[in-house]
């Protein structure tokens, strides 16, 4: 159970810059998000649990941001510490800097239990371990710090006041009865030093009796991070739970929309419009004209279903969806050209490899704009045979494509409003324009969103006016046009 990106793909969908927004605190926080744990069909359960412990926190961060800003603070103290416990298990001699960690983690730890509230939202228990934290705290001093006390060993606090001693003798001295007093200073010193190493000895071997729990406390505080840290992405997005339905059932996607899209729009003064649709098992195809944003809707799709499999609440205003198998992106020119591999080359790979899943396992495969650089007549029946196939499949296919697809079984169909023409004409009446600010008032006027239809239309189409706006030679308009009628007749 997985998501099949190649990096290309990924750093197009945005997913790992989307992710990044996620603000773990600890290490044990950021190695969950880091892992990026998919939840399959058979995770229904501890998914929901996820879902659900988010959606308190959400709450939480709204009623008493305060409190949770304390244990954030709490939790960014928190080190690596698992080379500590591994040493404690292995019974390996621990430094002192290890013991003061490990110190800081229990104190850590004890202060984050009180705080029940948020445990209670955060669906996770820690357990105080007050008995570790005295005998990293001999004399209940309740100082941050950590060395070697006094209070561990009677040897080695007479020791030291054997060893404090000399150095006062040792100011007042020369000569040889200086020299005599720092070979006792130094054989003391000797003394001290292996004192303390049997002291830390002993510290390692009291300290692994609480193994288990400081390992159990430790996931805990990464659970709770990661889930404060998807809590309050979510309401930065002011995205709603999402809801998990039976497989078989349609995923339905409500006002979907892309953050980093939408940031990167709102600089330049435009509005993102959000998708809705349903992805149904079989085929479902989007069309539009150039320009039309079929690849930011199939990368919105994909990335809000991506994201709820993770267990992060996508940016849409609903969403309904079953838990796929695999989910798989790939935009057709992706090839690998440094192994020499043609783009359509690694492109039928991957049409192969999730063809292939697709007929054993339950997935969701995304196609942007396959066989874009192939001869359009066998693009045509290329991209018809895989429709019908995956109309006939168990499996979901989420396919944008200029090439024409006529209806069948399992075949659903949407397409790109688009330009109405009567907004066309008004351009060619416009004030002339730079190419850039033309181009940008093209795209104003582009309606993005997607509406079902049943696939008996023509697939829409404006790349001609476009040039003819742009200003491409009248006489070479003319003969597109006339070579573009002629073809639609012979359709």
């Amino acid at each position: 159970m997985t998501i099949y990106l190649n990096d290309a793909e990924a750093k197009l969908i945005g997913l790992d810059e989307i992710i990044a927004q996620c603000r773990c605190r600890c290490p044990q926080g950021n190695r969950l998000k880091t892992n990026r744990h998919f939840y399959g069909p058979a995770d229904k359960k501890p998914l929901q649990q996820e879902f659900d412990a988010i959606e308190a926190l959400m709450a939480l961060l709204k009623a008493s941001p305060q409190e949770v800003i304390a244990a954030q603070r709490l939790l960014s103290q928190l080190r690596e510490l698992r080379g500590s416990l591994h040493g404690l298990e292995s019974e390996r001699l621990l430094d002192e800097t290890e013991f003061f960690e490990l110190k800081r983690a229990i104190s850590i730890f004890n202060q984050l239990a009180e705080r029940k509230q948020l445990l209670e939202a955060a669906k996770v228990c820690l357990t105080v371990l007050e008995e570790a934290q005295n005998l990293l705290d001999p004399a209940g001093s309740g100082a941050q710090g950590f060395h070697i006390y006094s209070a561990y060993s009677a040897k080695l606090s007479e020791l030291r006041k054997e060893k404090l001693e000399l150095e006062i003798q040792l100011e007042a001295q020369s000569g040889e009865a200086r020299q005599h007093l720092l070979k006792k200073r130094n054989l003391c010193c000797a003394k001290e030093d292996e004192e303390e190493e049997r002291v830390r000895r002993e510290l390692g071997i009291r300290l692994l009796h609480w193994l288990p729990e400081l390992r159990a406390n430790l996931e805990a505080c990464g659970q709770l991070d990661f889930r404060l840290a998807r809590a309050e992405l979510a309401l930065k997005w002011q995205a709603r739970k999402p809801e998990t339905v039976d497989t078989g059932e349609p995923a339905e996607l409500t006002a979907a929309w892309h953050p980093m899209v939408q940031a990167s729009l709102k600089k330049s003064g435009a509005a993102f419009t959000p998708h809705s649709l349903q992805i149904k098992k079989g085929s479902t195809i989007i069309t539009g004209a150039n320009m039309g944003g079929k690849s930011i809707a199939l990368q919105t799709c994909f990335l809000s279903l991506a994201l709820t499999q993770l267990a992060y609440f996508p940016p849409c205003e609903a969403l309904k969806t079953p838990l796929y198998d695999f989910l798989s992106f790939s935009a057709g020119e992706s090839g690998n050209f440094n192994l020499g591999l043609s783009s359509f080359g690694m492109e039928a790979i991957r049409i192969r490899d999730d063809f292939r899943r697709s007929q054993q396992k339950r997935g969701l495969v995304v196609m942007d704009e396959p066989c874009r650089g192939t001869n359009p007549n066998e693009a045509t029946a290329i991209v018809q045979a895989l429709c019908q196939a995956y109309g006939a499949s168990q499996s979901s296919l989420l396919i944008a494509t200029h090439y024409k697809v006529l209806p069948g079984r399992g075949l659903h169909f949407y397409r790109i409003k688009g330009i109405r023409q009567t907004d066309m004409d008004k351009l060619r009446t416009a004030t002339v324009l730079q190419d850039s600010e033309l181009i940008r008032q093209i795209q104003a006027l582009m309606d993005f969103e997607l509406e079902e239809v049943d696939g008996s239309q023509h697939t829409p189409s404006a790349a001609i006016q476009i040039a003819e706006l742009l200003g491409m030679d009248p006489n070479l308009i003319q003969t597109m046009q006339a070579l573009w009628q002629e073809e639609k007749w012979q359709k």
